[in-house]
């Protein structure tokens, strides 16, 4: 063999090894991810199964090709699927589990794959204001807080701080990619529509981020409700008293008294009052006397000129109340039972409170040379909780919950095949304090030779609430208009 083309092959060779040497430097350098691929993602549209698996790189790869003949006429999209389905409820120390499902039609290319975890409250109201030159406007205001975000890569390469994450190639197919959340021990407001332009949200998300910084696909947001953990107060009998005014507030016209066997209740519970009317004219007699079992939604915003007011009321329950003999004192019994249907904690946040109360109305005669009806109202408050107050001891980790408004806690994505997320160090001063998830080994790795630190290991991130603010001209909104309180600028309810 001639000097020349031995020395062309050695070059090739060399080459060739210098590339390899190059690529997996280059695929090193990118911390791999450290959530496997499902084993095997598998395709859920065809008959036969379409599997996937992982190259030494991290890539995915399909071991089954489908043919473009037989691909359907729809687009690339993602959905989540929860266990449990339409019944997945979020509670303090709850595990949600479910998947995030890839469907693709024609080859992808992707960096990564996330699912996203978000809280807020949205505050809206539409208010009439003037302008510079003196000309008034409807205006819309509108506030979104948002509590908590939080994020997990379930598939893909994450960009080191100091450089870019390569991309990798999908086959068309349908890939599942299962996931888990732990909620944190904390108490959050519980998920609510009311009034309209106000509410709460959990929201779920999922985004494959596509090649080269591209935005990729996303997923439709999905809304799972939240119900906090909320104890009613120890049981004691309590009687609440009132004096009826007239409507210009000036004359008093009855007195009342409302005997209840407790102030808190639960749905489900039997609710059970004696009530008592006493008209002050003795002239005067009741002829009826109805009552109904009142939610109440409240929501309000501080703007510049004052405090703007929006509400909704639902009636969730009502009844009338015997009448038999018609005099200026009254007494009756009011028992029913606290429906569980659209009865929710009651609750209060920077912009939102929801409370409960019964609304009397009663109708009243007065005797004397011309025969005149008029009605009275009063209202009796009621607190709603969704745990007893006996049932404390039925709830694990109970009595340490954190209100969300001290507490830093995130809620936390974690590896599906554990159990439960391993407990992760805090950045604060107790970190002694923390527990270990293994026994400390007597030389412990270098960290600098392991390209992504394992969660394990990682610091537990605290939550970050952000609030913007955005307001607009009203043309084309359809909010009702905002009671305004000028000069009133009381953030609290």
């Amino acid at each position: 063999m001639p000097s020349g083309e031995s020395n062309n092959i050695t070059q090739t060779i060399s080459n060739i090894a210098r590339a390899a040497t190059t690529r997996r430097r280059h695929s090193t350098s990118i911390p791999p991810t450290t959530l496997p691929i499902p084993e095997p993602p598998q395709h859920t549209n065809v008959t036969r199964r379409n599997r996937a698996s992982v190259d030494v790189y991290g890539h995915l790869l399909s071991e089954d090709k489908r043919n473009s003949q037989i691909i359907e006429e729809a687009k690339n999209s993602l959905h989540i699927e929860f266990e449990g389905g339409a019944h997945v409820i979020v509670r303090p120390n709850r595990i949600v589990r479910g998947q995030v499902i890839l469907k693709a039609i024609e080859r992808l290319y992707a960096t990564k794959l996330v699912i996203k975890f978000r809280a807020e409250e949205v505050a809206t109201v539409k208010v009439n204001e003037l302008t510079g030159d003196g000309k008034s406007s409807d205006r819309v205001h509108k506030v979104i807080t948002t509590f908590f975000r939080t994020e997990y890569r379930l598939w893909g390469n994450e960009a080191p701080a100091y450089g870019h994450a390569g991309w990798d190639e999908i086959e068309p197919g349908n890939y599942e990619f299962p996931f888990a959340l732990k909620f944190p021990n904390v108490n959050y407001p519980p998920s609510i529509e009311e009034p309209k332009g106000f509410h709460i949200r959990y929201i779920w998300t999922a985004q494959l981020i596509g090649a080269g910084l591209e935005s990729g696909i996303k997923s439709s947001e999905y809304y799972t409700p939240y119900r906090p953990l909320l104890v009613c107060a120890k049981d004691r009998e309590t009687v609440y008293k009132t004096t009826v005014y007239t409507k210009d507030k000036l004359k008093p016209v009855a007195k009342v008294e409302a005997r209840l066997l407790k102030q808190c209740y639960c749905p489900d519970d039997p609710f059970f009052m004696h009530l008592k009317i006493v008209l002050l004219q003795t002239d005067a007699k009741m002829t009826d006397v109805t009552y109904r079992f009142r939610k109440m939604h409240e929501g309000k915003m501080i703007l510049v000129s004052g405090t703007a007011v929006s509400d909704y009321m639902r009636i969730i329950a009502g009844g009338r109340c015997p009448v038999d003999e018609s005099g200026s004192h009254y007494a009756t019994d009011i028992a029913f039972t606290i429906p569980t249907r659209l009865v929710s904690p009651s609750f209060t946040t920077t912009h939102t409170r929801v409370h409960y109360d019964l609304l009397f109305n009663v109708t009243c005669e007065n005797k004397g040379l011309f025969k005149t009806t008029h009605e009275i109202e009063f209202s009796v408050p009621v607190m709603i909780g969704n745990l007893k107050h006996e049932q404390m001891l039925c709830v694990s980790g109970l009595t340490s919950i954190g209100h969300y408004r001290q507490n830093k806690d995130l809620p936390m994505f974690f590896d599906h095949n554990l159990e439960e997320p391993p407990e992760l160090v805090t950045n604060e001063g107790d970190q002694e304090a923390q527990p270990l998830t293994s026994t400390p080994r007597e030389e412990p790795p270098n960290y600098f030779s392991i390209p992504t630190i394992p969660p394990q290991l990682e610091l537990r991130r605290q939550r970050e609430e952000t609030v913007v603010y955005l307001t607009s001209s009203a043309k084309g909104c359809d909010l009702p208009e905002a009671t305004m309180f000028y000069s009133l600028f009381d953030e609290n309810w």
